[in-house]
């Protein structure tokens, strides 16, 4: 428990410099790599405590937040066949959970033990990153024009999903309302990817 702790915060750090630094500087590159590393290590140490008390909202953040900065990975790479056949099973992947989800939460909801609009949210995220990777696919001829800033997207989306999963957890003991917990991350994380598509015109 400490270590994914531990881990989640040196994540945060490395992701507050990755987008701090110029875009393709030394300091970005590394940092970004630091961060993918903590959030693998992260989702994995999750998914051992998650083994011992499921909650799915929780499984859907470490899947997806791995499902995110994979695909922005992926995004810099050459076109290869490997590489497109690895983007179709994340992408498929993906699906799966966010369809056992939405079954697992529909059976909730329909017995009156969960607010909808909870799930609505959880949700949200996934349907985001698919509805992305299904444009993408969908024009292989802009790939190439596309690549970065898919890259840049996924990422933030993966800070915010790396900072909402903890915090959700925690959010009574925080003082939060929920409904920052909920909508905010839909808000946040876009206005953050605007900022950096307007201070970077080649992006768009």
């Amino acid at each position: 428990y400490y270590v994914h702790i531990g881990i989640g915060l040196v994540g945060w750090i490395a992701a507050i410099f990755a987008l701090a630094a110029k875009k393709g500087s030394a300091t970005h590159i590394w940092a970004g790599r630091i961060f993918i590393f903590c959030i693998i290590i992260v989702a994995v140490t999750s998914l051992a405590m998650l083994a011992q008390r499921m909650a799915l909202p929780l499984l859907v953040a470490a899947i997806t937040v791995v499902y995110a900065i994979a695909t922005a990975f992926l995004a810099l790479q050459p076109a290869t066949r490997a590489v497109k056949r690895a983007e179709y099973g994340l992408f498929a992947a993906e699906l799966l959970l966010l369809l056992i989800f939405v079954v697992g939460a529909s059976v909730n909801v329909a017995a009156g033990n969960i607010n909808p609009i909870g799930p609505i949210m959880i949700t949200a995220i996934p349907i985001i990153l698919l509805a992305g990777d299904i444009n993408f696919f969908r024009k292989p001829e802009l790939r190439a024009r596309l690549r970065v800033r898919r890259h840049l997207a996924r990422m933030i989306w993966a800070v915010v999903i790396a900072v909402r999963a903890p915090v959700t957890e925690f959010y009574s003991a925080l003082s939060l309302p929920i409904g920052f917990i909920l909508f905010g991350p839909l808000i946040i994380a876009p206005a953050i990817i605007w900022y950096f598509m307007r201070k970077q015109p080649a992006l768009n």
